[in-house]
């Protein structure tokens, strides 16, 4: 009777013990069982915020779950961080990340996006040309090297502040061609793409809208770019006139906090997959300016450490100390 009894409640216990395994099971199976927030740290109505919203349309029959976009700028992307960092690491809260993050963590050092996110996905990028003013003293890059030489610290180049994308793209250029400069700030690429076609600043890395923008008013001479420019064929890139030069791209993509589940990145990074390679969202991405282009969490990790690492070497190269 007692051996009896003792049976029947070790049993009972380990019907118990087991019980909440499948139920785990069935809750990580589930996901995603609601909404899913994507944290833009931008304002909203820029191109950054449109091609999320646009991605999250054709990333919620895929994923099976709607995504709501949340705006949070401010704080040189620290509130949006923050706001993600701070959300359990469960999939259901994303950040938007994007290029120019990478030259302010470069220049900043407020923020480490590879020990605070996990990469979901890139969505796509923007390529960047190094371009010349029309009444500039020079008419091809190599022109532009040997006059940079004759008259050391004498090339005005335009930027968006100290430690942004175009400055440091400019830094890493002429570190590696052997001139030097002035960099001349301007509220953001617009402004700094107008000057140039004023011929109020010499040259400047600008990104592929905006020559198209300022179109026969500016002269791009180098594609910072893998492969040439479909709109530009006949532009060399970096490589094929002999420089070694970085390959300056504005991408944007996705990431999770650290810590969020492998199998939650999977279905994510599958979602995500689908959504970019679907043709129609390409063609609503075209008048953005944007390349639907998808890679994976791995490769996108790549582009990323491959970034900071030649805009890190950029902020030594100029002795930039920001705070």
């Amino acid at each position: 009777m007692t051996n009896a009894l003792t049976r029947r409640r070790t049993l009972q216990a380990l019907g118990a013990s087991l019980l909440p395994l499948p139920l785990i099971a069935a809750a990580q199976a589930a996901f995603p069982n609601k909404p899913v927030r994507i944290i833009v740290p931008l304002p909203a109505s820029g191109a950054a915020d449109v091609s999320v919203r646009i991605l999250t349309e054709f990333m919620q029959q895929p994923l099976g779950q709607s995504l709501v976009v949340e705006n949070r700028p401010g704080g040189i992307y620290q509130i949006g961080i923050q706001a993600v960092t701070s959300a359990p690491a469960d999939g259901y809260t994303l950040i938007h990340l994007n290029a120019t993050m990478c030259a302010v963590q470069a220049s900043l050092k407020r923020f480490d996006m590879l020990k605070q996110f996990i990469p979901v996905g890139m969505m796509g990028s923007t390529d960047a040309m190094l371009c010349i003013a029309n009444n500039a003293p020079f008419k091809t890059t190599q022109e532009m090297i040997a006059w940079g030489k004759a008259n050391p610290g004498k090339l005005n180049y335009g930027s968006t502040g100290p430690g942004s994308m175009e400055h440091l793209s400019m830094v890493s250029i002429m570190q590696r061609v052997g001139i030097t400069g002035n960099n001349i700030p301007f509220k953001g690429g617009p402004d700094g793409a107008l000057a140039l076609a004023q011929g109020e600043v010499q040259a400047m890395a600008l990104p592929a809208p905006l020559i198209i923008q300022f179109k026969d008013k500016i002269k791009p001479v180098i594609a910072l770019t893998e492969q040439r420019i479909g709109f530009l064929p006949d532009l060399p890139t970096a490589k094929e006139q002999g420089l070694d030069i970085p390959t300056v791209n504005y991408w944007g993509g996705l990431a999770a906090p650290a810590g969020t589940p492998a199998s939650v990145i999977e279905t994510l990074e599958k979602a995500m997959s689908a959504a970019v390679n679907n043709p129609a969202l390409s063609q609503r991405y075209m008048p953005l300016g944007l390349m639907a282009k998808f890679s994976g969490g791995s490769a996108f990790k790549a582009v990323i450490e491959k970034d900071l690492q030649w805009l890190g070497d950029a902020v030594k190269s100029a002795n930039l100390q920001l705070s």
